[in-house]
């Protein structure tokens, strides 16, 4: 029972910084609908952008799996893939041509490695019992779908379609990161933290 009381009270500090994931979602959001009001903005705009993005969301997810040493779900998922985000989006920024030439792939893997996340951070939501769990893992399955979708037809992306797809998928990843915020803010109350 010991056990079972300590888990409770590591998971209440855990959920306290479900915000950092709020603020992930609304930057890719906000970057998706930036895509569409302003479509004719370069394609080497668009790669850097999309770097820049990867690596702060990366910065966050690091930071949000990082405070949550005690996290009963998840953790090391969510570390390894802002690991890999960090990395990638240096690579994107620091290499502008590569970057254009190659996004995309870089684009298609990153959403499914999002999609992943979301939705097995999803799937523990619900394990969890967390009311609305299911839409984390619902956003997850949508941004999987897309990742195929752009990986099995890289080449066959111009331009024009590689900004309209970013800006609908960042708006999926957005709403994605945004849901499992607002169930990690519903852990938060469920467990009672006082924060």
């Amino acid at each position: 029972m010991k056990n079972f009381t300590t888990l409770i009270e590591n998971s209440k500090q855990a959920v306290r910084y479900w915000w950092l994931l709020l603020i992930v979602g609304i930057a890719l959001f906000a970057v998706g609908v930036l895509t569409f009001v302003y479509p004719a903005q370069s394609y080497l705009g668009m790669s850097l952008v999309f770097g820049w993005l990867m690596l702060i969301s990366g910065i966050l997810e690091v930071v949000l799996s990082s405070a949550n040493r005690h996290f009963i779900t998840g953790r090391g998922w969510m570390m390894a893939g802002g690991i890999i985000e960090i990395i990638l989006g240096i690579i994107l920024i620091f290499n502008v041509a590569l970057s254009a030439a190659t996004l995309p792939i870089f684009l298609g893997f990153w959403l499914m490695m999002r999609g992943f996340s979301s939705i097995g951070l999803g799937g523990d939501m619900s394990a969890m019992e967390i009311p609305g769990a299911g839409w984390t893992v619902f956003t997850g399955v949508l941004l999987l779908l897309c990742s195929l979708w752009i990986l099995f037809q890289p080449l066959v992306f111009g331009t024009t379609a590689v900004v309209v797809w970013v800006g609908i998928t960042l708006l999926f990843a957005g709403v994605a990161a945004f849901s499992l915020a607002l169930q990690l803010r519903n852990a938060h109350r469920c467990l009672g933290s006082g924060r």
